[in-house]
């Protein structure tokens, strides 16, 4: 995708980023970094689809403009130009690609003194000289190698930090894993179990600690089957009274499209309302874990 970047002060300039999602904003991290206060960290994001380019919020403070015109989502096609904080981008027709301009569009761009097409067809950009074809072949060649190199450096999550909830579910599943050895061999010693019980115990631990590393290994590396057997442990724990509030908060922020966006590896933000969502897991966390020490401490006093 090509952007001409305008500012409100100093000149504006041309950029080109492969791929089919660009992820605008100030955050370094973004695909095209806006030095603007105006802008979120992550404003907008910028997909080519099957149905053509289209921008959509990501939750920004100042909102997506289309040609003046506030959206959510919006389909884009060149010389359509997007206004975030006080950055404007100006959508460019790929090289080699043919633009069909209305003649509504011919008015507008004769009454605003804008610069026609170099080659406004097929026939006269096969008339460009070859350095200038040669050169931006090169160029797109260039890109489309320093963005596999980038991928393959990074790996396939590419890079970018996770979402702060999914880092908090995989360092949760990591600290379980302990727990969830010793918990049944505890149990089985102090209920002075048989060989079988001890087989039985030993079992469930492997279970449990297999479980809960694969889901820690899942979620730390944004898989996508990880969000679906996350899911599933939610699910399972609605029937565990204490955790329900948690399993609650844990299916209601797996179902989110900008979490569902991070584990397809469309759009690493996760949402504006990540601090959210992990303080309120960790509190109902907390909760759960209380009333479990409660219910734990009542029986042993009535068992005595």
């Amino acid at each position: 995708m090509r952007f001409e970047v305008l500012y409100r002060t100093g000149p504006g300039h041309e950029v080109q980023l492969p791929g089919r999602v660009v992820v605008l904003g100030r955050d370094p991290g973004c695909d095209l970094v806006l030095n603007d206060e105006k802008c979120s960290r992550r404003h907008a994001v910028v997909e080519d689809g099957p149905d053509g380019i289209s921008v959509r919020d990501s939750g920004s403070a100042n909102g997506v403009y289309v040609n003046g015109k506030k959206v959510e989502r919006s389909p884009l096609r060149a010389g359509d130009t997007i206004r975030v904080g006080d950055v404007r981008l100006k959508i460019l027709p790929e090289i080699g690609e043919t633009v069909v301009v209305a003649p509504d569009d011919l008015d507008l761009a004769a009454s605003s003194g804008a610069p026609s097409p170099e080659w406004p067809d097929s026939a006269q950009r096969d008339t460009a000289p070859a350095g200038i074809k040669d050169a931006a072949a090169r160029s797109t060649l260039q890109s489309r190698a320093a963005r596999e190199a980038r991928r393959v450096a990074l790996g396939p999550a590419g890079g970018a930090a996770r979402p702060l909830t999914v880092t908090v579910l995989s360092v949760l599943w990591a600290l379980c894993v302990p727990l969830s050895v010793a918990v049944p061999l505890l149990a089985a010693r102090r209920a002075g179990a048989d060989a079988f019980g001890w087989a039985l115990a030993g079992a469930s631990a492997l279970v449990f600690a297999a479980s809960g590393t694969t889901l820690a290994l899942g979620l730390r590396a944004l898989a996508p089957w990880a969000r679906h057997l996350q899911i599933a442990a939610a699910a399972l724990g609605l029937v565990v009274c204490p955790f329900t509030l948690a399993s609650v908060t844990v299916l209601f922020y797996m179902a989110r499209p900008e979490v569902k966006a991070a584990f397809e590896g469309r759009d690493r933000a996760g949402g504006t309302a990540e601090p959210t969502f992990a303080l309120s897991l960790l509190g109902m966390l907390a909760l759960g874990m209380a009333l479990t020490v409660g219910v734990i401490l009542l029986l042993l006093r009535t068992g005595r």
